[in-house]
């Protein structure tokens, strides 16, 4: 059982981070340079993949990280705060929901925002591009920080 966690805890994570740095770093910039009707069709297109994959990818890690996580501490009983590894499990746990939160976030502001009108006329949609880019990126740094976190826990444990 507890391979099996782990292997569904880095599969879906590399899949979390791996997309996520993807779609944030490379297509996002060459979706921009789109003309706007292609852009706007190819965004929805991939919103539609995407979305379920990310949200998907990030429940599982969390959930199986959480699983590993009372796992170990059910080996090291203690105060996790008070070890190196446990503390460096605790950064990455709130990284990663953090990420999470932010995603949410954004996809619930850009939908009461909508879309902009047929005619182009959009409420601030370069102001809404760079909100969206700022959440994007900054949830992609917290998966690095959750990434980093995880690594220092594995190799520090016990200590």
């Amino acid at each position: 059982m507890k391979i099996f966690v782990a292997l569904v805890h880095l599969i879906f994570a590399t899949t979390w981070l791996g997309s996520a740095f993807f779609y944030s770093v490379i297509l996002q910039p060459k979706l921009n340079a789109l003309p706007t009707a292609e852009q706007r069709a190819l965004a929805r297109s991939l919103r539609a993949t995407m979305t379920p994959l990310l949200a998907a990818s990030a429940l599982l890690t969390i959930v199986s990280g959480l699983v590993m996580m009372v796992q170990l501490h059910s080996q090291h009983p203690g105060s996790f705060s008070h070890s190196r590894w446990g503390l460096a499990l605790i950064i990455g746990a709130v990284a990663s929901v953090g990420a999470l939160v932010i995603a949410f976030i954004e996809a619930v502001a850009a939908r009461r925002e909508g879309g902009p009108s047929e005619d182009g006329a959009a409420s601030g949609p370069g102001r809404r591009f760079r909100r969206e880019r700022s959440a994007r990126l900054i949830a992609l740094a917290l998966l690095f920080v959750a990434l980093a976190t995880m690594a220092v826990a594995r190799y520090s444990q016990g200590s």
